[in-house]
């Protein structure tokens, strides 16, 4: 029997990138798996939605994707636009997101969205990922281990940046870190402002899904690693990682053992 994967986007659907990467990826670490999206803003309308819309001086909000009938999006194509809304309610449209999941079955659920939630905003009896607990885990004890970072932190739009500039000194141990900030991942901006600023111990893509949209650049996270001459993670390669070691049955790590 596959194991049932439960991913959950900010927007609307179909993110039919989202499903093919987490099928695919985790089908490479040995692992059977159905995938299904439940998106947090399915059912709605253009107009319901619009309520909601923030600008990033309103307060704290969620960068998604949804449908509409404007000029064809730089990374989606045609149908698709991407807007701001307010965390407080996507926050309760993501918990329902959560539940229908879980009634449905999924062993684990994987938010595909690297944005700080309040902690406690949200719950699940089953395995949840939250991809900034893992990429703070990760500088954290890399910082530690080292005795500090340097940070490159490549941010999709420039509406987050105030929001994201408050994340990354929110926890004591950011001390140790010292962030650096580019704005505009697929347009090349981002790693342009950058990579004068470098060498870098560690990029972090601060967005989800960040080459995989269907025009987003072939090459884009091989670039940003050559200009920025530090590993790049990617806050969905993290999702994949961790969901496969939370899963049975366990990697069978013998196959690579060569006597």
């Amino acid at each position: 029997m596959p194991t049932k994967i439960g991913i959950i986007t900010t927007g609307q659907s179909p993110r039919n990138e989202y499903v093919s990467f987490h099928t695919n990826a985790l089908t490479a670490m040995g692992l059977e798996v159905e995938v299904t999206e439940k998106a947090c803003l399915d059912g709605l309308t253009r107009a319901q939605i619009a309520e909601h819309e923030i600008s990033p001086a309103d307060g704290l909000g969620i960068g998604c994707y949804v449908h509409n009938t404007t000029p064809d999006d730089r990374r989606m194509g045609a149908g698709w636009e991407e807007i701001f809304v307010a965390q407080d309610w996507y926050l309760e449209r993501a918990q329902a997101a959560i539940d229908a999941h879980v009634a449905n079955g999924a062993e684990i659920i994987l938010m595909c969205c690297a944005e700080m939630y309040p902690e406690g905003a949200l719950s699940s009896p089953v395995p949840l990922l939250l991809p900034y607990q893992l990429m703070f885990d990760l500088v954290r004890r890399q910082a530690e281990a080292r005795g500090g970072l340097k940070l490159a932190l490549l941010l999709p739009t420039e509406w987050h940046i105030d929001q994201d500039r408050a994340t990354w000194s929110s926890q004591p141990w950011m001390e140790n870190v010292e962030s650096h900030f580019g704005i505009g991942i697929a347009t090349g901006e981002a790693l342009d402002q950058l990579a004068p600023e470098g060498p870098f111990d560690l990029a972090l893509i601060w967005g989800y899904g960040d080459g995989l949209a269907p025009h987003d650049p072939e090459d884009l996270l091989a670039d940003i690693s050559a200009r920025l001459g530090c590993p790049v993670v990617t806050p969905n390669v993290l999702n994949v990682f961790n969901a496969r070691m939370l899963t049975s049955p366990a990697w069978p790590e013998r196959i690579h053992v060569r006597h």
